[in-house]
């Protein structure tokens, strides 16, 4: 596939059914995490009798969302946005410094991250068999940074292949497609330090919880009477 696109084999049918491909795969991906981010929410929302109607559960100490994690969040917002120019300067016909350089610089913040996140796995409290809050927290995370190991990994297979000369302004699906998957996993990871770094388990959860004196489950009515 790759040498009859360096000819020119591909018509735009071809091409069309390869980004439609490529759209599919990500879609599914998107469904993937859905499962676990629904897991999560299913379980901070409702909290079973045995976390102890609480969320995060008894003797958790969740993550602090301003130190590693908001880090990590530079990390791939700046990393989306080197290669984004690195796509730019290759539609530009700037084949030697722009997309060089935004795919070096994308592909050390997606092995920093990386790095970070095991440095955060190892000083965490708590470990994936510590309630269900251990486990969708691992398994979201994790599963996340498999997925910035397989992007890495894509974008360095995109610089060899700009280093050899076989993608032009025209032709560069291969790498299009690695940005469209990079993007994704950035997407995610912003959902991601939202959602369980910021709300549950950090800063909005906790105004919230306090908002309604520990209560945050039951509207208190004062007028209200036992029957």
């Amino acid at each position: 596939l790759i040498r009859e696109g360096d000819i020119g084999f591909h018509t735009r049918f071809v091409i069309k059914s390869f980004r439609d491909g490529v759209a599919l795969f990500i879609l599914s991906e998107v469904m993937f995490f859905f499962t676990f981010f629904w897991t999560f929410f299913h379980n901070a929302l409702s909290p079973s009798c045995e976390l102890g109607m609480r969320w995060p559960p008894p003797g958790i100490r969740t993550p602090n969302p301003s130190s590693t994690s908001l880090f990590e969040t530079g990390l791939l917002i700046s990393s989306g946005l080197f290669v984004t120019q690195a796509h730019k300067s290759m539609r530009l016909k700037d084949y030697d410094v722009g997309p060089f350089i935004g795919l070096v610089v994308t592909i050390v913040c997606g092995t920093v991250f990386f790095l970070v996140q095991l440095r955060e796995y190892y000083w965490n409290s708590y470990t994936i068999a510590d309630s269900v809050y251990g486990s969708v927290f691992y398994l979201l995370t994790g599963f996340h940074g498999m997925h910035v190991v397989v992007g890495t990994i894509w974008l360095m297979v995109s610089l060899v292949r700009l280093w050899r000369g076989e993608f032009s302004s025209q032709r560069h699906f291969g790498f299009e497609a690695c940005i469209w998957y990079w993007h994704f996993v950035d997407v995610v990871w912003v959902a991601l330090w939202c959602l369980v770094y910021v709300w549950f388990g950090g800063w909005l959860y906790m105004w919230w919880f306090k908002m309604w004196d520990g209560d945050v489950y039951t509207f208190k009515y004062p007028d209200a009477k036992p029957s």
